[in-house]
């Protein structure tokens, strides 16, 4: 696994007088606590937040309402007793879109092109997850306190759409690897200084944020993914594994977010939804994501239910390892968005670009080449020019889940609301923006349950509840 570097937040200076008649402040001012802290470690904490907010949010969340990861004994989550966490919202607000703008103005004053580039990739990345975590929140008006703007008003998903494309296709102009063009330094936690590779996971992101977007805009989406893949010198994309954009931990004090989290609570399990459709599909990815029985084979917990009997665990690969990686974006999403792009609207081959997530994912672990033709070849598997073909491999994220409806999963077993016949739909505003902000909260987004109610813009599905 990747280590990467601390930074810390002191950095060293001289203090130089140049007479008894000096000013005093300067005298005074201690070199060990600079009045403002070095972008690049801004930089690194605005990566350090992503990761641990989304990362176990995820684990606690998304991974069950997905059929993935579920609790044996600590049901209250899965079953949706209460309100939802309100640590993405209130951590991205206060602090990585915070964080995120103070880099951007240092980057702009100091004239650095690249620093600024990657900082509004990861600024858009941010607002993308609130906004789909949500539906409508504040985004022109985000993370700017320190500016006297401590009520903004909410933006609607199709304006924060557009707007975090046109953000991308300047933060493409601007990231140039070439050393005048500036330097992100040692905070630059996942690519290491690598502009190129920042180039490449920025067009990446306008990929998906497009193909999100492609049920209510279609012509929008074909456009922008159009222009992304007939121009790859100008828009390069990532090409192999070696591109995808993660943070890699080091261990021992900072541990990967599901480690960490399995540590203080070990109450995680393989759901049975993830569990079958691997079974069934012969997919040899399985014994990577679960552990097997004493007897060897697998059997997924039913989310919702206690662990009452023996079921599976989640391997160690992703609960046991401290090195581990969050991932932001994968070079296996990257060719299945290619490969609906194809297949709705005949930009390039379907068959190439699905065929190849599929061996790029498998290599992720280390599956062998014959082992993967195999896989291709199976009856569930090989290319039937059939467009849930490739939502079922995309069955990583909530958000796919809920733009495809593949799988089609229902509620929680023992839910605590009825009425509902889809995991949930979206997080609940948190109580604390109702009671200071709650004027702005536009009054067409009704919740009901705490996670069912409106659906997200991009949300096209009907007859669900």
């Amino acid at each position: 696994m990747k280590k990467i570097i601390y930074i810390t937040l002191i950095s060293l200076g001289f203090v130089f007088i140049s007479s008894c008649t000096k000013n005093f402040e300067d005298i005074n001012t201690n070199p060990n606590f600079p009045d403002q802290a070095p972008l690049t470690n801004v930089f690194a904490n605005v990566i350090e937040d992503i990761s641990e907010r989304f990362g176990t949010t995820e684990m606690e969340y998304a991974a069950a309402y997905v059929g993935h990861v579920t609790k044996g004994t600590y049901t209250e989550v899965t079953t949706y007793m209460g309100t939802p966490s309100s640590s993405v919202w209130n951590g991205s607000y206060r602090s990585t879109l915070s964080n995120a703008n103070y880099v951007l103005d240092g980057a702009k004053e100091e004239g650095n092109n690249n620093l600024l580039g990657a900082t509004m990739v990861l600024r858009a990345y941010a607002l993308h997850m609130v906004t789909d975590v949500y539906g409508p929140v504040p985004y022109s008006q985000a993370g700017m306190a320190t500016e006297g703007i401590i009520h903004p008003v909410f933006d609607n998903e199709a304006d924060i759409y557009n707007d975090l494309l046109l953000q991308l296709d300047d933060a493409n102009d601007l990231l140039i690897d070439e050393f005048s063009n500036g330097y992100l330094g040692d905070g630059d936690l996942l690519y290491h200084n690598n502009i190129t590779k920042w180039k490449k996971f920025c067009n990446s992101l306008h990929l998906r944020v497009a193909i999100r977007m492609s049920n209510v805009d279609e012509a929008k989406a074909k456009a922008e993914i159009e222009k992304i893949l007939s121009n790859p010198d100008k828009y390069p994309i990532f090409e192999s594994n070696s591109e995808n954009a993660l943070l890699g931990y080091p261990g021992e004090d900072w541990v990967e977010p599901w480690t960490a989290r399995h540590a203080s609570i070990g109450d995680d399990w393989i759901a049975k939804p993830i569990v079958d459709t691997l079974l069934s599909f012969g997919d040899p990815r399985i014994e990577f994501y679960a552990a097997t029985l004493e007897d060897g084979t697998y059997s997924g917990l039913t989310v919702g239910e206690d662990a009452d009997t023996v079921y599976s665990r989640v391997n160690d690969l992703f609960v046991n390892n401290p090195t581990g990686n969050v991932y932001y974006l994968k070079y296996a999403e990257v060719e299945l968005i290619k490969a609906e792009a194809a297949m709705r609207w005949g930009i390039g081959s379907a068959k190439d670009a699905y065929e190849t997530a599929i061996t790029a994912s498998c290599e992720e672990y280390g599956i062998d080449a014959a082992t993967i033709a195999t896989y291709l070849e199976g009856d569930k598997v090989a290319w039937n020019d059939d467009l849930n073909q490739i939502y079922i491999q995309s069955w990583e994220a909530w958000a796919e889940m809920r733009r495809t409806d593949i799988p089609t999963l229902g509620p929680a077993a023992n839910a605590a609301h009825t009425g509902h016949n889809r995991p949930p739909f979206r997080f609940s505003y948190p109580d604390t923006e109702k009671n200071l902000n709650g004027n702005n909260i536009p009054t067409f987004v009704n919740e009901k349950d705490n996670y069912w109610g409106y659906q997200v813009w991009w949300d096209t599905r009907t007859g669900v509840q």
